[in-house]
């Protein structure tokens, strides 16, 4: 009789149904793996055998053998559960692909050439190059991105060199120099935008009654009133630099102006604007003809040809020129270029770049001016309208 049968008969009876009937249902507690290995030992241990000793044998026999099987099972179970396993994403690959593992030591090598490299360019950046003749600075300094031609004299013996470099890697170095040793010039290259400057000199024992602070300021005046006739440019004192090496025999300025956002195309164009300004001045009667006399002076005595010429240096407007730095001095000598404070320029170290001719590479102007007459520029662009302008005055002086 099945146990369907006995159940059924149990029922008619009255009498409770024996274990082996009921199926009991599993807890959600017992974990998966031991649900069927569980049922199966509860219905070899649970259920008494019906029938012969033999059969009761042969149960128990069964009952043995599924233990030590069940056991064995859940030893290589526990084993397998215990050893590493392969995540999916390794197993199976990622659609995005598995970044690989980089030891520690090696990204470590990784920054240190990453910092070399950028050491490296740095040292690339910071340009330091000399040169015996200028073409050769010139044809380098054209080879490489904001790098700028300078001029240099031996301190010994004079000797004119040149060297290429940043302004800010030749600022680094020229600022912590002995003074002693700074023989420096700028070289305004031909066909570069540059400011407006002027060499100013003369010779203070033969022009005793000149007072310079007075024929700079003169001078400063015409030349704006020149550039609003023929630019409609206004000129302010703040684009003034003014810089003196002057000794008890020799008045000697530089002056700079810097216009805004203009520039002239170069320093050729810059000189013939110097000729310009005395030729207009001089056809100017009356109202600027006494002027302009102030700013002649006495050449030296054992000087030839006319006896009075501008105290501009109409000489420094020549191709290529070297033009002395700030803070220099010429070799052999001891007057060093420094700011005046009169205007702009105050402090070297507030801005090296304002006491410059040249324009940086990098600053684009919105407008180059041109002179008129470019093309009678010549080493001393000026010479034709010092001459004319001399003849003029002692006329005048003769007249009165």
């Amino acid at each position: 009789m099945d146990d369907v049968d006995r159940l059924f008969q149990c029922f008619k009876c009255g009498v409770s149904p024996p274990q082996s009937a009921i199926r009991e249902r599993k807890s959600n507690k017992h974990k998966l793996k031991q649900v069927r290995p569980t049922k199966e030992l509860s219905e070899y241990s649970d259920t008494p055998p019906m029938g012969s000793p033999q059969k009761r044998q042969q149960h128990a026999t069964d009952v043995q053998l599924h233990m030590q099987n069940f056991g064995s099972t859940t030893v290589k179970t526990n084993n397998f559960n215990k050893r590493k396993h392969l995540s999916p994403v390794i197993f199976y690959g990622s659609p995005h692909g598995v970044p690989p593992k980089r030891p520690s030591h090696l990204l470590r090598l990784l920054r240190e050439i990453h910092v070399d490299l950028a050491e490296q360019k740095k040292l690339r950046e910071q340009v330091w190059a000399t040169f015996p003749r200028q073409d050769e600075a010139i044809k380098y300094a054209k080879e490489h991105a904001h790098v700028y031609v300078f001029s240099y004299q031996d301190h010994m013996n004079g000797q004119r060199r040149f060297l290429v470099s940043t302004y800010e890697e030749f600022w680094r170095r020229y600022k912590n120099m002995n003074p002693r040793f700074r023989h420096h010039y700028e070289v305004i290259q031909e066909g570069l935008p540059c400011h407006l400057y002027f060499d100013l000199e003369f010779n203070k024992r033969d022009n005793a009654e000149k007072n310079g602070d007075e024929m700079v300021d003169l001078l400063i005046s015409v030349v704006f009133d020149v550039l609003f006739d023929k630019y409609s440019i206004q000129g302010e004192h703040d684009w003034i630099v003014e810089l003196d090496s002057s000794t008890e025999e020799k008045f000697s300025r530089h002056l700079i102006i810097r216009l805004q956002k203009t520039a002239f195309k170069d320093n050729s164009h810059a000189g013939a604007f110097v000729a310009e300004v005395y030729v207009h001045g001089s056809v100017v009667q009356g109202r600027v003809m006494g002027r302009l006399e102030k700013l002649l002076v006495s050449k030296d005595s054992g000087s030839a040809g006319s006896p009075c010429q501008l105290f501009v240096d109409t000489a420094v407007y020549s191709r290529n020129r070297c033009f002395r730095l700030p803070l220099s001095s010429k070799a052999g000598k001891n007057s060093i270029l420094l700011p005046t404070g009169r205007f702009k320029c105050k402090n070297m170290e507030s801005n090296f770049l304002v006491n410059l001719c040249n324009l940086a590479k990098e600053v684009i102007p919105n407008f180059c001016l041109r002179a008129s007459h470019i093309s009678k520029v010549v080493k001393e662009p000026s010479n034709s309208a010092i001459k004319l302008l001399c003849m003029l005055l002692n006329i005048v002086k003769h007249a009165h």
